[in-house]
């Protein structure tokens, strides 16, 4: 059985039928768990916060951590603001998407 520090989360990358859990100091660990299971535990022990994304088909992304967002160079720079940066690759459509998501969040979150 493996715990999982789900604050220390940036990011979770389908890896076949297994999920690639790296934290935001870098350090990785592989789990049993395909990418939709993943979504789901992290979903039902995090819903109060919601600070877990599914991005594309291959990642889940604490948006907690989100520092930047390249879509024309397909990098998102993930960051805890002190000395940890994380370079996600993705495509220019799955940044734009999120990137838009997040606008039409905010946007709707200052209304109220």
């Amino acid at each position: 059985m493996t715990c999982i520090e789900t604050d220390y989360v940036a990011l979770v990358k389908a890896d076949g039928n297994y999920s690639r859990v790296v934290y935001i100091n870098g350090r990785e660990i592989n789990i049993t768990f395909g990418i939709s299971k993943m979504e789901t535990i992290l979903k039902e022990n995090n819903d109060k916060r919601n600070k877990f994304v599914k991005v594309g088909r291959s990642y889940i992304l604490n948006h907690f951590y989100v520092f930047k967002i390249e879509p024309l160079k397909q990098t998102m720079i993930l960051s805890d603001g002190d000395k940890n940066n994380i370079k996600v690759t993705l495509p220019k459509q799955t940044l734009k998407a999120y990137k838009d998501a997040i606008s039409m969040k905010n946007k709707k979150s200052t209304k109220k």
